[in-house]
């Protein structure tokens, strides 16, 4: 068997990465005004564009039949 040691050498992007992450968690974990804010309106226009295309589908449902009908398929 060969005989692999571990390196203690962390490379600069795991560091930087390790960091990047620790600051977003320490953010998320905040939950200051401006966050919740920023979520919340997320959530909203999210909601929004469901419905938008919801709307949307229906709406070309209802074409589809009407002219399908007008061209006498249905």
């Amino acid at each position: 068997m060969w005989p692999f040691t571990r390196r203690s050498h962390v490379s600069p992007d795991a560091e930087t990465a390790t960091r990047d992450a620790e600051s977003s968690l320490q953010e998320a974990r905040a939950r200051t005004p401006e966050v919740e804010a920023k979520f919340t309106e997320s959530r909203r226009v999210k909601e929004q564009l469901r419905a938008h295309n919801r709307a949307n589908a229906y709406s070309d449902w209802i074409e589809d039949v009407v002219l399908g009908r007008l061209r006498g398929d249905g």
